[in-house]
């Protein structure tokens, strides 16, 4: 039973990384982004950025580092902007939404921001365009 959990786990990871590749080679978008940020856990630095957008995965992508993460639709009728939206906590910026026009992805919640109390309370919103 372990083996099979093994190989479907193995297959899965397979199939999420086939995707992301996907993804990748069909950037078109990029961005600079001023400051040090976490995509599904992962820290990347300031500096600029190539974004994409395929099915359900985000693929951010710089000179040294990347990450990538699975979004859900989100759509909006009157804001057509692509961009990239943050939630700051304190001094931590972490992924929230990407939009491409009118259509976007929206990350899972992190599980290492406090979900309640004082720094939770203050969680600001930040944009940055995508050009």
């Amino acid at each position: 039973m372990t083996k099979l959990l093994k190989g479907a786990y193995g297959v899965g990871v397979a199939a999420v990384l086939v995707v992301s590749a996907g993804a990748a080679q069909a950037a078109d978008l990029k961005a600079r982004i001023p400051f040090a940020f976490t995509v599904h856990g992962r820290t990347l630095p300031a500096g600029a950025y190539d974004v994409s957008m395929s099915q359900s995965v985000v693929t951010v992508r710089g000179l040294k580092d990347g990450a990538f993460v699975l979004g859900n639709r989100v759509e909006s009728a009157t804001d057509r902007t692509s961009k990239l939206v943050f939630h700051r906590y304190g001094d931590v910026y972490v992924l929230y939404q990407a939009w491409s026009g009118g259509v976007g992805r929206e990350m899972p919640k992190p599980r290492e921001i406090p979900r309640r109390g004082e720094l939770a309370a203050r969680v600001e919103r930040v944009e940055v365009p995508l050009l």
